[in-house]
């Protein structure tokens, strides 16, 4: 399947490269998770990689939807109707995902300890909010998973990954492997 996110409004920057590489360096029946999905492109760049490679892998995206609205009022969207434009957007991959709309915290205590190959982390790029998602989805990363991220430029996303995560490979994305 030919990749589609750049039609897809968005600032998927590494993400696609970073999904790819997730995909190729695990097993198969693994689970995947990104924090942050807004209307789809990196998401849609991980279904299309999933599809491609044959694997059993089962993606979450993890997003509230409304909270990207300006001034953060959902008013701005009526109806969950940013929800509505990501389900839309990833209509070709539909079976490749599982939107979950809970904020980043809450949604975390979905899963099990140790139970996720890979979590990609692109939420609220505060200091505070970054730090809570990474200390919120740490445990669930099983040993040699990847905890990763976008907007590494960020001086939140930075301070907080370099904090937590110091040993982290860390450019515009940035991905650190669980021992």
């Amino acid at each position: 399947m030919d990749h589609f996110y750049q039609n897809i409004q968005g600032w998927p920057n590494q993400l696609p490269w970073l999904y790819a590489q997730a995909v190729a360096n695990t097993d198969t029946d693994s689970h995947f998770v990104e924090i942050g999905s807004w209307k789809g492109a990196s998401a849609a760049a991980m279904c299309v990689e999933i599809i491609n490679s044959g694997k059993k892998i089962k993606f979450d995206c993890v997003d509230l939807w409304p909270e990207h609205a300006p001034n953060n009022s959902p008013d701005h969207f009526p109806d969950n109707a940013l929800y509505k434009e990501f389900i839309k957007n990833l209509q070709p991959v539909a079976g490749t995902f599982n939107a979950i709309q809970l904020p980043s915290i809450e949604a975390a205590k979905l899963y099990e300890d140790e139970s996720l190959d890979f979590v990609c982390i692109d939420g609220s790029h505060h200091y505070e909010d970054v730090k809570a998602d990474i200390m919120a989805w740490m445990p669930k990363v099983r040993s040699g998973g990847i905890l990763a991220g976008d907007d590494f430029p960020f001086p939140g996303v930075a301070q907080a990954v370099k904090e937590l995560c110091p040993d982290a490979t860390c450019e515009i994305a940035w991905w650190w492997s669980k021992p």
